[in-house]
């Protein structure tokens, strides 16, 4: 109970945009003797400082959050040197979603759906160091690596299979370079290029400049960014 000292209480941080869904956490965590909710955020700032204020035993998350992504929150734990522990509670069920967390080393991952009806126990799981991530996520997590990896082999087979000059002359086309421009930036005849294009394109599966650029982009090729 809350009086035991064998048995402290479990200080929890709720960030979620809504306030209606922060107040039955709140009220889950009050009708227990052993979790408090120490304060709420409905943002990433609000969190960040929230955490550096109080420094709580269990962060309670959305991922959805109004000036950005919940695992900017995660990162600025880590980087406050806190050991938190993170139970993800979102919207947000796609492998992708699940699988960054996962990296991130979030302790819980639960479909907000299904997850606030037992949220208390959720926690307390957590809290105790236990791991709370529902077998479906976490199966669309492991999907979800099985694809990147694919993606990431295939990539590393592709440009096994691009000579230099094919690899250099795809940056250049996805820089948005026409051919004419290419020719001139790599000092060789816009026949040349035409024709280092056309073996890059049949190479990549696609026919325009656009489609190798997606497809290259997707086999980590290139970057967009």
């Amino acid at each position: 109970s809350a009086s035991d000292p064998t048995h402290p209480l479990v200080r929890v941080l709720v960030v979620d945009p809504h306030p209606v869904l922060r107040g039955v956490i709140r009220a889950a965590c009050s009708s227990t003797d052993d979790l408090i909710v120490v304060a709420e955020a409905a943002d990433v700032a609000g969190a960040v400082e929230a955490c550096t204020q109080h420094a709580p035993d269990v962060l309670v998350l959305d991922l959805d959050l109004p000036d950005g992504d919940g695992t900017s929150v995660i990162r600025a734990v880590h980087a406050l040197g806190q050991s938190a522990r993170v139970l993800i509670l979102t919207d947000r069920t796609q492998g992708a979603a699940v699988l960054e967390c996962l990296r991130l080393g979030v302790q819980g991952y639960v479909d907000k759906a299904t997850g606030i009806r037992t949220i208390a126990t959720a926690i307390r799981k957590i809290a105790r160091g236990e791991r709370m991530i529902d077998h479906e996520l976490e199966q669309s997590a492991v999907m979800e690596l099985g694809r990147f990896a694919r993606r990431a082999r295939l990539g590393s087979e592709m440009a096994a299979s691009l000579t230099p000059r094919e690899l250099q002359i795809l940056e250049l086309v996805s820089g948005g370079l026409t051919m004419r421009q290419i020719a001139t930036r790599l000092g060789i005849s816009p026949r040349t290029v035409e024709s280092h294009v056309a073996k890059l394109y049949r190479k990549l599966g696609v026919r325009s400049r656009v489609q190798a650029v997606a497809r290259a982009a997707a086999l980590g090729l290139i970057d967009l960014g």
